[in-house]
């Protein structure tokens, strides 16, 4: 049976959408304030073009060559037994990687959906109980798109949201930026100018480590995701322009998060500098930002509709979480698509529950993936583009198999990085979980 395939522009929203979650609202802001302001965002940028988008290309050209689920992918780049042992060895990991991203960031997401309600008025947090009903909303809507298929659910689904997610969150970020002075003291002008300031004097090692490691998890790298979006490419797509659009969409839906969130801090915080040093992550959007709305004109109006953009952000990562291994199981198990999906909402909801009542759970599986795993799943593809699937091959999937100019010079260079640099820059993000512990 013929694979699906993505339209043009529905590869670019359903891809860029897996890179497009909370952590551009929640972490980016905050590692943006607390970083050097623009001087952050140049590093960023300088990672992303270095290390983050060849790998982003490695990832894709995988998919796209094998045209298979993320467990076969590596395995059917190589002839030989050793390699293609190693790469069904990884190919299980790039299944269990967005497994359990899914059983924890179903909780999350569910969080999301009971802030959205509470900021509409309907209901109030009831405890455990309750975030688990949340929890249980948010993964059955999940499943609901992944069951329509590639075409007809995820695409159909990206080509609506995303376009209404950035919309919504460019509206905010007018609005935020244009908030009148409440007498703190501080402008939402102040809030641009501190973003958008570099202060070189705050970028060290740590920060460094900080700006890849943001870039790196962004872009939804070493996690199977881009393998098997990669695979539902159409051979005819430019590949490095694919990546290179994403990347960029990504950054500027990160960027425009930002003003969204640091001016409306600065405008109705008195202290609004350590408000975001000392809110990292969930924090400043659960806790900070609830306070914030109601003091600003239509506060209410703009909170809900804040909440329902998270909505759309996790949806939009939690649909390609939840593809991987319905894709491995459609397809090595010859599972329907919909048991695919029961099952894997089966997995999701019961180690979700275990989150939801320790939160040890989702802090460790967090840690677990972050830290070690996805950076591993880097580091696996890289070695197998840069020295096992080679230049040729590379070079015939970013030309198309020859329908497109590609230079070969232009393609040596990115098969240049993406064997010596990349792998060397994924590797330091591992450095990020020891430098946290100093």
């Amino acid at each position: 049976m013929e694979r699906d395939k993505f339209s043009r522009f529905g590869a670019l929203v359903v891809i860029a959408g897996s890179a497009v979650g909370l952590g551009n609202i929640w972490r980016f802001p905050y590692m943006v304030a607390t970083n050097g302001g623009a001087a952050f965002i140049l590093l960023y940028i300088f990672f992303v073009l270095i290390i983050c988008l060849p790998v982003m290309v490695a990832e894709l050209s995988i998919g796209r060559r094998s045209r298979c689920n993320a467990y076969r992918a590596l395995d059917k780049l190589s002839s030989a037994p050793a390699a293609k042992a190693a790469g069904r060895g990884f190919g299980l990991m790039y299944v269990l990687i967005p497994t359990l991203i899914l059983s924890y960031y179903c909780v999350i997401g569910g969080s999301t959906v009971d802030y959205f309600l509470r900021a509409c008025g309907i209901t109030a947090h009831g405890g455990n109980g309750m975030q688990l009903l949340w929890t249980l909303i948010f993964l059955l809507l999940t499943a609901a798109v992944v069951a329509g298929g590639v075409k007809g659910g995820i695409e159909k689904f990206s080509k609506i949201m995303m376009p209404l997610l950035f919309i919504i969150v460019l509206l905010i970020a007018l609005r935020s930026a244009t908030l009148p002075a409440t007498g703190s003291g501080w402008t939402a002008r102040d809030g641009l100018d501190f973003m958008f300031r570099p202060d070189f004097s705050k970028l060290g090692f740590k920060s460094c480590l900080a700006a890849l490691g943001q870039a790196f998890f962004s872009l939804s790298i070493g996690s199977g995701v881009l393998m098997t979006y990669g695979s539902y490419v159409n051979p005819k797509d430019k590949l490095f322009k694919t990546a290179g659009e994403i990347a960029f969409f990504d950054l500027l839906f990160a960027i425009i998060a930002g003003c969204a969130v640091i001016p409306a801090v600065f405008a109705l915080e008195a202290d609004p500098v350590n408000v975001l040093a000392n809110n990292t992550d969930s924090r400043l959007v659960f806790n900070i930002l609830p306070e914030v709305f109601p003091a600003m004109p239509l506060g209410k109006l703009i909170g809900a509709v804040f909440f329902f953009s998270l909505i759309l952000a996790a949806l939009t990562s939690s649909i390609s979480q939840m593809e991987v291994p319905v894709s491995y199981l459609t397809e090595e198990k010859k599972l329907s698509r919909p048991l695919a999906v029961a099952l894997v909402f089966v997995v999701a909801i019961a180690i979700g529950s275990a989150c939801t009542l320790r939160g040890q759970v989702l802090n460790a599986l967090d840690g677990l993936c972050a830290n070690w795993l996805m950076p591993l799943g880097g580091i696996a593809a890289t070695v197998f583009v840069g020295w096992i699937m080679g230049f040729d091959e590379l070079h015939d999937e970013l030309s198309s198999r020859g329908l497109h100019k590609t230079g070969k010079l232009s393609s040596r260079i990115i098969h240049l990085l993406i064997r010596y640099i990349a792998p060397i820059g994924v590797l330091s993000v591992f450095l990020t979980q020891f430098f946290n512990l100093l």
